[in-house]
């Protein structure tokens, strides 16, 4: 088969596509024809090896997949068939760890498809059956993959993790990246006031077109003055942050008094200074948010297929354009997701 791996860690010229041995399925695993893959910005830090996850080359990469089941491996269950269409949860866990066992099951991680075994940049992948997760009848491959890093992690960090509630104004950086764009989506529907920033004109009209009330561009105008204008000087009752670097600081000097800035990311800048004294007088709260959990993908899958959601998907490109798909992505030109069509 054709796929998509590095084989030293570096830039974009590092990608190869090419012919690898068909993968086989093992005891209580499924193989998967790839109908779609999406690109996510931990693929850069897998590439370049900067993750500080277990990636060792050379590795097939890709996190987000969808496809249909072509073949099944010994004791797979009979809720599993040859041409299910699925979209795998993007991790395995251990059940019997105490975070799985209370709900946290996010936390209890023992594979991750595309670290500690071959991921979705290519024409087959075989996932345990654990993994798997329904396809909504009616919902193209390409906006199943597009669903589920952006949407999830969105989801838990803004009321799993960040609690927002019906009324509050969240600050949401960059709004033009995959979770920024589905944050956009979900906190509308939760009925928040929604601040977004973003470094292109362009990207902030769309996202208003989603329900985003106040925009930012943050090359042009100060994030933390421009919050305080807004809510007149109140400030965010959250700020959404998945970025890092300056944009980190300037999420969290724009909340208000017992403000809450939850933080998934870091691609920006993974060290940043705070200052502690505004952040005990203020009561602020610094959350971080790993992941989402299988419950939590589930409901927003469904979202989406029922329209109350909708992955926004930047651009398809077949598995050999890869190289110019992270380009695209790595340039910022995008707006959702970029998908990868094998």
């Amino acid at each position: 088969m054709r796929a998509a791996r590095f084989h030293e860690y570096g830039g974009i010229d590092k990608i190869v596509v090419e012919d690898v041995p068909d993968p086989e399925p093992q005891a209580h695993e499924v193989k998967i024809k790839v109908g779609a893959c999406a690109l996510n910005h931990l693929d850069v830090d897998f590439r370049e090896g900067v993750s500080r996850f277990p990636v060792e080359p050379p590795v097939i990469f890709g996190l987000e997949l969808a496809g249909e089941i072509v073949e099944t491996g010994a004791g797979v269950s009979d809720a599993w068939k040859v041409g299910d269409r699925v979209a795998p949860y993007l991790m395995g866990i251990d059940l019997n760890n105490i975070y799985a066992r209370t709900g946290r099951e996010n936390l209890a991680a023992i594979d991750f498809i595309g670290v500690t075994r071959p991921g979705g940049y290519a024409e087959y992948s075989c996932i345990p059956e654990s993994h798997l997760v329904r396809i909504p009848d009616g919902m193209s491959f390409v906006d199943a993959a597009a669903v589920q890093i952006a949407f999830g992690t969105a989801f838990h960090m803004l009321f799993t993790r960040g609690r927002l509630a019906i009324g509050e104004t969240v600050l949401i950086n960059s709004v033009g990246s995959g979770i920024g764009s589905a944050a956009v989506q979900l906190a509308a529907l939760a009925g928040a006031r929604i601040i977004g920033t973003s470094s292109g004109d362009d990207k902030l009209e769309a996202a208003a077109k989603m329900g985003m009330n106040h925009g930012i561009n943050y090359t042009k105008q100060d994030i933390v003055e421009e919050v305080m204008r807004i809510t007149d000087g109140a400030g965010a009752h959250l700020t959404y942050e998945h970025v890092g670097g300056d944009l980190f600081a300037a999420g969290l000097n724009s909340l208000g008094k017992d403000g809450r800035l939850v933080t998934c990311g870091a691609h920006s800048g993974e060290v940043v200074p705070v200052d502690i004294i505004p952040l005990f007088r203020m009561q602020w709260q610094i959350i971080g948010s790993f992941t989402y959990t299988k419950g939590e993908y589930e409901m927003v899958m469904q979202m989406c297929h029922d329209g109350r959601l909708k992955p926004l998907v930047d651009t398809e490109v077949p598995l050999d354009g890869i190289r110019s798909a992270f380009e695209r992505m790595e340039s910022r030109g995008h707006f959702g997701k970029i998908v990868v069509v094998p």
